[in-house]
C-alpha cells in the first residue's frame, strides 16, 4: 500500500465562504476547498522537501562549494569575454554562498520570483478565471476586492497552515504585484 502525502486544509468552511462572497465567486464551498488545495499541491510538497535537508549539512555542502567556486574564478580572471563575465558570476556566487553559510541572509523570503512560485500564482489565476467573470488582470474593477487581494488571501492562508514556509506568511501586496506583473509577460 502506498501512503500519499495530504494537505494540510488552507482554508476553513468559514473562509471559503467570505471568499465566496467577497469575489463573487461561483462555486461551492467544497468545490472550490479543492481547486485551491489542488493549486497548492505541487508548491507545498515540493518547498518542503526542499527544507528536508538538514541546515547544517547545506552549510557544509556551501563551504565546500565556495572553495571550488573561488578557484575557478581565479582561473577565468582577466580572460577575454566570455570567461572574464563568467569570473565575476563566479565571484556573485562565492558571495552569495558566503552570506548562506554565516546566516547573513534569509533566502526564503527572497524567493518570490522563482519559477515554482510563478506556477503557485499562475494555478491561483486559473481558479480565480474559472470562478468569476472579472478578469485576473483587471485591477480597476469596481468588485470591492481584486484578485491581488485573493492572492494575498490564498498565500497568508497556507502561511498560517505552513509556517515553516516562511515566504508564504511574509506575502504582502507589493510581492504579489511583482509576481502578477512576472506572470502577465
Amino acid at each position: 500500500m502506498i501512503n500519499r502525502f495530504k494537505l494540510k486544509t488552507i482554508f476553513n468552511e468559514t473562509q471559503l465562504k467570505e471568499l465566496i462572497k467577497d469575489f463573487n465567486f461561483r462555486e461551492t464551498v467544497h468545490s472550490l476547498e479543492g481547486s485551491i488545495q489542488n493549486a497548492f499541491s505541487d508548491y507545498i510538497i515540493n518547498a518542503l522537501s526542499e527544507m528536508s535537508g538538514s541546515t547544517d549539512e547545506n552549510k557544509r555542502l556551501y563551504v565546500e562549494a565556495v572553495y571550488y567556486l573561488q578557484k575557478g574564478q581565479k582561473l577565468l580572471e582577466g580572460l577575454p569575454h566570455p570567461a572574464g563575465k563568467m569570473a565575476n558570476r563566479l565571484s556573485t556566487m562565492v558571495s552569495t554562498l558566503n552570506k548562506l553559510s554565516s546566516d547573513q541572509q534569509n533566502i526564503s523570503a527572497e524567493r518570490a520570483n522563482r519559477f515554482i512560485e510563478k506556477n503557485l500564482i499562475r494555478r491561483l489565476r486559473h481558479v480565480w478565471e474559472c470562478n468569476t467573470e472579472v478578469l485576473f488582470f483587471d485591477f480597476s474593477s469596481e468588485q470591492r476586492f481584486t484578485s491581488r487581494e485573493y492572492l494575498v488571501r490564498c498565500l497568508n492562508a497556507a502561511g498560517k497552515q505552513y509556517p515553516e514556509i516562511t515566504w508564504l506568511s511574509l506575502v504582502d501586496h507589493k510581492s504579489v504585484d511583482s509576481l502578477i506583473r512576472s506572470i502577465k509577460r
